[in-house]
């Protein structure tokens, strides 16, 4: 006897013969165009493409990523091994690369530690965007057994790997310390360089060619005992922000400041204005790498950066991911230089 009450109605998955009915063409059409493969000619003409996904939205297809990963080796996505989400460029970076990858069907994923090669090893992603290469014990080895042996295109940002079946991004910020230090040290008697206390990685902060870039141009300067310069916070904006309220009241406050980050930068804007000092008059900020505008809250800070950085990267991770069993593998080079904000003054 029935209670009048009806159970749910249980909807059968739409799939991808479905779309391919609706649309009026083959299966492999459909699978090209909905797996981000329509760049090539199998896909069919624009007009075929946009039926395709057209039927794909009206019917609510969802497709299987686990599927279609095991039947093309295709994730469907992109992964940006950052190391951590406490850094605006790692942010910006993503957020570029998320907008760019949504043309082509591709989803973005940060992974925010540093077991990229584990995670790589046993995950199905379409290109992969590794930060740390340079850093991390035997790093240029383990992206050559990753690229070896995974179907990811593998862009690599490093200063001491060539291509080798896997894309590179040279941008060694080097060269632009010593600029910021001399840029610096023609109007002050001294110049710091905060920095995040980098202990529990390798090289740690005091090995990092970032301190050893500033170092050496201070010893270049004649500056005796130049490890007395550096002021090291915990890595993150808020303890850099923190430590940089005690450092800007102490009787030897800093006059000049290079920053080892940008957020270290922006926090120490931060604390500047906090405590009523005038930026740059009281305190001259030179960032290294780009700082985001969504992170400036007074003004923007003067860096040393690549110009459209966000963008390139994104360029050529997505390059990557559409490509990557047709190249070989190329070498991206990004030039460094210096962008003025407000704090800094104009060079006489």
């Amino acid at each position: 006897m029935s209670n009048g009450v009806t159970g749910p109605t249980h909807r059968t998955a739409v799939t991808l013969s479905d779309v391919a009915r609706a649309a009026g063409v083959s299966i492999a059409t459909a699978s090209f165009v909905l797996s981000g493969r329509d760049g090539s000619r199998s896909a069919g003409s624009p007009a075929t493409k946009a039926k395709v996904r057209a039927a794909a939205e009206e019917l609510g297809y969802v497709p299987n990523r686990n599927a279609q990963a095991m039947r093309t080796g295709r994730g469907g996505g992109i992964v940006l091994a950052l190391g951590t989400l406490g850094d605006p460029w790692g942010v910006q970076l993503a957020k570029q690369v998320r907008d760019d990858a949504l043309e082509y069907d591709l989803s973005t994923l940060v992974l925010a530690d540093e077991r990229w090669s584990e995670y790589f090893s046993g995950a199905s992603a379409d290109a992969g965007f590794i930060t740390s290469v340079d850093f991390q014990e035997d790093g240029p080895e383990k992206v050559r057994r990753l690229a070896a042996a995974v179907q990811t295109g593998i862009v690599a940002f490093t200063a001491k790997m060539e291509p080798e079946g896997f894309d590179v991004i040279s941008s060694t910020p080097y060269c632009a310390i010593a600029k910021a230090y001399a840029r610096l040290r023609a109007r002050h008697e001294t110049v710091h360089l905060l920095a995040p206390d980098l202990a529990s990685r390798i090289p740690g902060t005091i090995n990092h060619p970032r301190t050893l870039a500033f170092l050496d141009a201070a010893q270049e300067h004649g500056d005796e005992a130049p490890e007395r310069l550096l002021r090291l916070t915990p890595e993150s904006g808020r303890d850099t922000y923190l430590s940089s309220l005690e450092w800007l009241v102490a009787p030897d406050r800093p006059r000049a400041v290079i920053c080892f980050t940008g957020y270290q930068a922006v926090a120490l804007q931060f604390a500047a204005e906090r405590l009523g000092l005038n930026v740059p008059d009281d305190l001259e900020i030179i960032a290294i790498g780009d700082v985001p505008a969504e992170s400036e809250y007074f003004g923007p800070i003067s860096y040393y950066g690549v110009d459209d950085v966000f963008a390139r990267i994104s360029a050529v991770v997505i390059d990557a991911a559409r490509r990557r069993g047709e190249r070989a593998g190329e070498k991206h080079t990004f030039d460094w230089e210096f962008f003025p904000g407000a704090t800094t003054h104009l060079d006489e």
